[in-house]
């Protein structure tokens, strides 16, 4: 079986620099050697409160950011989750054979049932064997992942593990490529993991104007000694730092350290501020030139959806076969 890789990312709002450097930039170098399918899962964004107004603009966004992100439609195919019902279908088929003592355990649930008490749902609990369907529905077996995403892919593993052993040989073992190379923190709170949750000042839009990136970094959580070096117990708001300009620069924690020997926090910020502004300017250039042209982002997704929908079809109609409902 040749390898495919699969990925998505929820319309939530803007994409910020942690989505970036800690997913997108890792699908950008797959496409180049493998068959990607990225998809809009918008589906699972639905399990949280949400406004649909917004929710319709953000997933026109979210495709936008794809393409001016640099994902190429002669190599991935773009998805929307919910323009192919087969990824419903196949999780409620295999929501049947899977234990509820297994998603019980997933810790994104647990989390979600402490961030929403007053919005518990089906989907909060179902949520990972949705995402379980979306990766078997095109029999992919390739997925990039961060650490904490993990626990999504042994259950993934199993789920198929299980389906085969009932109803014969069908879903391939899927290997997690991990993808964050550092950890992006929030900027004011360099112990938690950058997310729009957090507040405005915690994250780096990729659609922030330079005004505001220089702003967020100037005020970003540091100490008081002004030492830049790596210390992620003592020093987590600096080290989330050096991170940042570690993955827009490639230069490495050494260099960057030396290089700012006794220069203190203000001109490291000053010049992180900066670096960031020029590496995201590309992406708003270019994703301000496709936001004229809502024909071409919708004829690149209705192409990859196609393709996709070919795939889908098939695996699906395997699965039917296996259990007896054709």
């Amino acid at each position: 079986m040749s390898n495919l890789v699969f990925s998505g990312i929820q319309p939530s709002g803007q994409l910020h620099i942690g989505n970036y450097l800690g997913a997108i930039i890792n699908w950008l170098e797959l496409q180049e050697k493998y068959p990607c399918i990225f998809a809009i899962v918008d589906y699972h964004s639905i399990s949280v409160p949400f406004n649909p107004q917004e929710k319709r603009q953000e997933i026109k966004e979210l495709a936008l950011d794809f393409l001016a992100l640099g994902i190429n439609p002669k190599k991935s195919q773009i998805i929307i989750q919910s323009h192919l019902p087969e990824h419903l279908e196949l999780a409620w088929i295999l929501g049947t054979i899977t234990p509820l003592s297994w998603l019980e355990r997933i810790p994104t649930f647990k989390s979600k049932k402490q961030q929403h008490q007053q919005y518990l749902n089906l989907g909060l609990l179902s949520y990972p064997v949705l995402m379980s369907a979306d990766i078997l529905l095109y029999k992919a077996n390739l997925v990039p992942v961060g650490e904490d995403q993990l626990p999504h892919i042994e259950l993934t593993n199993q789920i198929a593990k299980r389906f085969n052993q009932m109803f014969g040989k069908t879903f391939p073992e899927i290997k997690p490529i991990l993808t964050v190379q550092s950890r992006i923190m929030g900027l004011n709170r360099p112990n938690d993991k950058m997310s729009k949750s957090l507040g405005k000042s915690n994250y780096l839009a990729l659609t922030d104007l330079p005004k505001t990136i220089r702003q967020k970094i100037k005020s970003a959580t540091t100490d008081s000694d002004n030492q830049i070096k790596l210390d992620w117990e003592k020093k987590p708001g600096i080290s989330n730092l050096l991170s940042i300009y570690h993955l827009f620069t490639k230069k490495t924690i050494d260099q960057i350290c030396q290089q700012y020997q006794n220069k203190g926090y203000a001109q490291f910020k000053s010049d992180l501020a900066e670096i960031i502004i020029e590496q995201l300017s590309p992406f708003q250039n270019k994703r301000q030139r496709l936001s004229n042209k809502p024909g071409y982002i919708n004829k690149i997704i209705s192409n990859g959806e196609k393709k996709a929908k070919k795939i889908a079809q098939a695996t699906l109609r395997e699965v039917k076969q296996k259990i007896g409902l054709l």
